[in-house]
């Protein structure tokens, strides 16, 4: 009789320096670039040597972090996975409780770690360098359908969502409440105006 060994497998390389990273960003998000190695190796579940194995020093894990919250594969695997058969409404709304989550949480974290480690960061957003400008050919294509109940092109439409978008993220631009993203998307297809005006 064959006993099967309740052990787990062990984790290779990649998967335990992903492992700290998932544990790490966390820790930023509440201590900033202050998140000590002994915090990180206690969420992990692992000995604190371990950390130093994996990553050279604090440094380069947090650069880990960091490439992880500012890769876009995931958002953009979002957008795709949009149904475009929606109405131009609530497609919309989708488009930007996506985008706005997305923006939030960059701001969110590179607001954690402080001006120190987010000056040596200068991430290229793609398409020009534009904010979420990853995010504009999807974008794009999910609107053009809707091209003739738009007032503007929609190469013109996608620039304003992304500019108020990035604006209601930044929390010196805006009030102390934080922006409901169903709200700002109702706001982006109906302005400002009361209905009847």
């Amino acid at each position: 009789m064959t006993v099967k060994s309740s052990r787990a497998r062990p984790m290779t390389p990649d998967e335990r320096r992903a492992s700290i990273v998932d544990a790490v960003i966390p820790l930023i998000l509440a201590h900033g670039a202050e998140v000590t190695t002994r915090q990180i190796a206690d969420a992990a579940g692992i000995a604190e040597g371990t950390v130093y194995r994996a990553f050279a020093d604090k440094t380069e894990l947090i650069d880990a972090a960091i490439e992880r919250v500012m890769d876009s594969t995931e958002v953009l695997d979002a957008l795709a996975g949009i149904d475009r058969s929606l109405a131009l409404e609530e497609l919309l709304d989708q488009i930007v409780v996506i985008l706005h989550a997305r923006v939030s949480a960059v701001v969110a974290f590179m607001g954690a770690l402080g001006p120190r480690d987010h000056a040596r960061h200068k991430p290229d957003h793609g398409r020009g360098h534009a904010p979420l400008g990853e995010a504009t050919d999807l974008v794009e294509a999910l609107l053009e359908p809707h091209r003739g109940a738009l007032r503007i092109p929609v190469s013109t439409a996608v620039d304003y969502i992304r500019v108020l978008i990035f604006g209601t993220a930044m929390p010196f631009l805006r009030s102390a409440t934080p922006t409901d993203a169903h709200q700002l998307s109702d706001f982006i297809l109906r302005g400002i105006a009361a209905e009847g005006e």
